[in-house]
């Protein structure tokens, strides 16, 4: 699955003409083409993994995550595909935990591509009588950058929760901006903390 490839810094490769392999395609605003997809937004699950496709609060562009180990998160911007019915298209990168999505130069060094998704809207899912309603379904693909040459097997997902069960939204603009989970941010200032409680014992 991509979460173990990508768990071990592996996913999709460059999938577009306008895309360069490993390039971070930046998030630019929705036109209709990137927005036509809101009946996919929400939380998706395949049997084997679960993902969410929403809309990014920032730039109403559509969105791919999945959960990664240790709170990480691979994330990737969605654009419909020129010529092709319910198909969308994004690269991916993986977001270490709490880091927001990366919106340009401003927001630091961008995160690496791990590679490029597809994804296609499918006719909805009849249930085991004629009853039940239609479950939305959908697939993915993946092309892992440096190991596949063409698009792997596609996976099926069904829709588990519509946008409006889901809970808390994305990390914040702050998020975004701020340096990634585990890095050294926040030590300087410890250590100083600890160095003047030390002062303070010996000079009494």
């Amino acid at each position: 699955t991509m979460s173990k490839r990508a768990a071990a810094d592996s996913a999709a490769a460059s999938g577009g003409a306008a895309k360069l392999a490993g390039a971070f395609v930046l998030p630019a605003g929705p036109s209709a083409l990137s927005t036509s997809g809101e009946d996919l937004h929400g939380l998706w699950d395949s049997g084997k993994g679960k993902c969410t496709i929403g809309k990014d609060m920032m730039t109403a562009r559509m969105t791919y995550e999945e959960a990664l180990e240790e709170g990480q998160r691979l994330h990737g911007w969605l654009d419909a595909v020129p010529g092709e019915k319910d198909l969308w298209q994004g690269t991916l990168a993986i977001l270490a935990k709490g880091q927001g999505p990366w919106y340009g130069p401003s927001f630091g060094p961008p995160p690496e591509v791990v590679g490029d998704i597809r994804v296609r809207r499918l006719a909805p899912k009849a249930g085991a009588n004629e009853k039940e309603v239609p479950k939305p379904t959908m697939e993915t693909q993946i092309r892992v950058k440096d190991e596949d040459e063409d698009w792997q097997p596609a996976t099926v997902f069904t829709l588990e929760k519509g946008p409006g069960e889901l809970g808390p939204a994305q990390p914040s603009l702050l998020a975004s901006m701020a340096p990634a989970a585990g890095g050294d941010g926040g030590g300087d200032g410890e250590e100083e903390k600890e160095t003047g409680e030390r002062k303070k014992r010996r000079a009494a």
